[in-house]
């Protein structure tokens, strides 16, 4: 009998921890930017804001807090930043590798998007590039909140 109590002692103190219950995680943050669907954009490079139409709303209300677009890196060319992690992923197919940034939350409730290589010139690579790139980034940032809050689908 004494060998089955020290045993039951020896079990407990070996495997106890392991089937303990553990705290569950804490729920991911709300997203600080988070804004109503109409932020107010700042282009910084005049035109932009008309090629980035709606988009960079779509991105505000998604939670994205920045999107990095920069040609030449592979399969790490676009950077999405979320409270839910980041992401990456090369360029689309068939679409122009332009550079720009989108942060969300500057100013407060907005976003400022930039792009050192904008001219009237490529107006239109930029607008293909942003209506390409912001839905696959929105799509990338649903999945990883769905992820991180533990719904898994």
């Amino acid at each position: 009998m004494r060998k089955l109590h020290v045993a039951l002692l020896v079990f407990a103190v070996v495997a106890g921890p392991a089937l303990a219950q553990t705290p569950a995680a804490a729920p991911a943050k709300a997203p600080a930017a988070m804004a109503p669907a109409a932020g107010k954009v700042k282009a910084v490079q005049p035109g932009l804001f008309d090629v980035s139409g709606p988009r960079v709303n779509d991105a505000i209300a998604a939670g994205i807090e920045k999107i990095t677009a920069t040609p030449g890196k592979g399969r790490r060319s676009i950077a999405v930043q979320s409270p839910w992690g980041d992401s990456f992923y090369g360029w689309p197919k068939n679409v122009k590798p332009v550079a720009f940034t989108i942060e969300i939350g500057k100013p407060a409730g907005g976003a400022t998007i930039s792009a050192p290589g904008f001219k009237d010139a490529n107006k239109a690579d930029y607008k293909a590039a942003i209506e390409a790139i912001v839905p696959k980034a929105i799509a990338f940032t649903n999945d990883s909140k769905q992820w991180m809050e533990g719904s898994g689908k």
